[in-house]
């Protein structure tokens, strides 16, 4: 059996090879087209098995009536003889079952769109997915068609061109022979038409039925009506995959039962399962499934049920490994679907990654969706994963998406919480100038709500700010008014936070006895909490005053204490910042080799993370 998605070429495949090998069956070949996707015109079993007969040269008064009468006579008539069969285009084991000719002599060559599950449990057909062509395959095939002198002369619009087509053969050929019809068309030309029109471009105007909209319908249109309405649904999602879970909260049904109607997409070719539980689109079919959704009066409902239980599922993980973060009431709904519970600080972080380019791409598709509440609920939920995992451009983009969608709907707790999550993703990027603007806000929105405790944190992170830029007393003053401000409200979290930067200040002024006693109360504090995550950067801090003191080993010792923290929280930037002390410490030791090797682990962490510190790590390393 060939299987795999309309329009990838599965019957030009089976063609090829059986002209390859008819020398290899000497009593002959048949061929039979089953249009199995054709709902009005699909071959049944009995009229497949009369059209056999006929090419066997059985005069039509001796075939019997009925299914199982004329497969008996097929089969004794093939049986021992070598002979090629090739059905085409079969829909279901079924329609296949009774034209298996039963003699091992035979071969049969199946080709569908289906997985035909059944054929290879029962009958032990052996099955061969066939998928899209890759990139350069796809390019080639461009160039035979319309002219390898063309693809040659614009390289970049051929592989946008084959891009634009998934890579599947049959939009390959449907542009690669509009450019042959069309000489002064260029590709770059085609390509932006691609981009505008898609679809409506994919279409050969000579035969309407080979368009890749037709033979995707075809497959759609066999679906029964609970996985037509999840095909469609799932035109709605963003994000390049999407999990059994976040489908159940689309859909609305039961987890189980979702399973069960992805499962009948997946044998229909129509999504794929490329890892465990998890779903994607081939790009066409993606396109195919919005216009799909586009007529479905659901498809809001839908979309919203999606983006509400990312936002929940997202502020669960937080609240597993950044216990400790203070937070504003965004107003949340209950859930009304299952959402998925973490073990542990580990679980969490990863669906975080997992999900980071679906929670992006859901706050965009928020906004244009007009859920401009969801818009801004996203970002929020999704800032302890920014703060530990640090994608600094996702944070942005994000979070000036979330800022145009409080500012429209008037919230103003969600424009103060924004300003000052946003400036620190502007700071991490070294923009200390947009970082201070936002703070600023983000202070005045605060004190316009009558906020102290958030108040004190935009001013503690603009000192924080004061000291990157060098103006290193200012700093000390702003994070000492801070510090007081945070111990006034008694947010203990707020006032170790402030004790950290508080002691990099004066530690930059060179008063280390005064850095040392604030880091070690922002340690004792971070104890009290469980914090293990900020007790590593405290023994980081302390390791770095005691290197400037000339007390390598001091320094030693704690980043020694520091690195096994991080290790084991899996916070790529915490684990950098102690690999970097390591090194200073060692190499204040005389040990430089060691040094070198924590070096190099904190400059691979950072480029993990595209952190714009990689430089520093790059200088020290030369």
């Amino acid at each position: 059996m060939i299987v795999g998605i309309g329009g990838v070429g599965k019957t030009s495949l089976a063609t090829h090879w059986a002209h390859q090998v008819r020398d290899s069956f000497p009593d002959g070949d048949l061929y039979l087209d089953l249009r199995g996707y054709h709902a009005d015109d699909a071959v049944p079993a009995e009229d497949a098995l009369e059209q056999i007969l006929r090419s066997l040269d059985i005069p039509g008064e001796r075939i019997p009536v009925g299914t199982e009468p004329r497969a008996a006579l097929y089969r004794s008539l093939v049986y021992g003889k070598r002979i090629l069969i090739v059905l085409d285009n079969a829909a279901t084991p079924q329609q296949v079952r009774p034209l298996l000719p039963g003699s091992p002599t035979c071969r049969v060559l199946i080709t569908s769109r289906s997985r035909l599950t059944g054929l290879a449990t029962r009958e032990g057909a052996q099955r061969m997915a066939l998928d899209v062509l890759p990139p350069q395959r796809a390019v080639e095939v461009l160039a035979r068609i319309a002219g390898s002198d063309r693809v040659a002369a614009e390289p970049d619009a051929a592989a946008e061109l084959a891009r634009s087509c998934g890579y599947l053969p049959l939009a390959l050929r449907i542009v690669g022979g509009r450019l042959a019809a069309n000489e002064s068309l260029s590709l770059s030309d085609f390509a932006e038409e691609l981009r505008q029109e898609r679809l409506d471009a994919l279409t050969d105007d000579e035969d309407p039925t080979a368009a890749v909209r037709v033979v995707f319908s075809l497959s759609y249109r066999t679906l029964q009506p609970e996985a037509a309405r999840l095909f469609r649904l799932l035109g709605v999602a963003p994000g390049p995959d999407i999990s059994v879970g976040a489908v159940a909260a689309l859909v609305d049904l039961p987890v189980a039962t979702t399973r069960r109607l992805l499962d009948a997409l997946v044998n229909a070719h129509l999504v794929r399962e490329d890892s465990p539980k998890r779903y994607r689109f081939h790009d066409l079919l993606r396109v195919y499934a919005a216009e799909r959704a586009a007529e479905d009066p659901e498809h809001a409902q839908a979309l919203r049920r999606l983006l509400t239980w990312y936002a929940q599922v997202a502020d669960a993980a937080a609240r597993v490994f950044a216990p400790n973060f203070t937070r504003i009431d965004i107003g949340l709904p209950d859930p009304t679907a299952e959402l998925p519970t973490f073990a542990d600080r580990a679980e969490a972080l990863h669906w975080c990654d997992q999900e980071r380019a679906n929670l992006v791409d859901s706050v965009a598709q928020a906004e244009r969706a007009g859920e401009l509440t969801l818009a801004w609920q996203l970002p929020v939920t999704m800032f302890g994963e920014f703060l530990v995992r640090r994608p600094l451009n996702d944070w942005v983009d994000t979070h000036l998406v979330a800022l145009r969608a409080a500012r429209a709907t008037g919230n103003q707790s969600a424009l103060a919480w924004l300003h000052t999550s946003i400036a620190l993703a502007y700071r991490g990027l070294r923009d200390y100038a947009t970082a201070l603007e936002h703070f600023d806000l983000a202070r005045a929105g605060w004190q316009g709500l009558g906020e102290r405790w958030a108040q004190a944190w935009a001013l503690r992170d603009i000192g924080d700010v004061q000291h990157l830029l060098g103006d290193v007393a200012s700093a000390v003053t702003t994070l000492t008014e801070a510090l007081d401000l945070h111990i006034a409200e008694g947010d203990s979290f707020g006032e170790a936070t402030a004790l950290r930067l508080l002691g990099a200040a004066q530690h930059s002024l060179g008063e280390y006895d005064a850095a040392i006693a604030s880091l070690l109360r922002s340690l004792e504090i971070r104890k009290e909490h469980g914090d293990q995550r900020n007790v590593a950067m405290v023994y980081a801090a302390l390791s770095g005053v005691h290197n400037s003191m000339d007390d390598p080993t001091k320094a030693f010792d704690y980043a020694t204490q520091a690195l096994p923290l991080a290790q084991s929280l899996d916070d790529w930037h915490t684990e950098a910042r102690t690999h970097d002390a390591l090194g200073a410490a060692l190499a204040g030791l005389g040990r430089p080799a060691e040094a070198r090797e924590h070096w190099e682990a904190a400059l691979v962490l950072l480029e993990k993370l595209a952190d714009p510190d990689t430089d520093t790590i790059q200088r020290k390393l030369a």
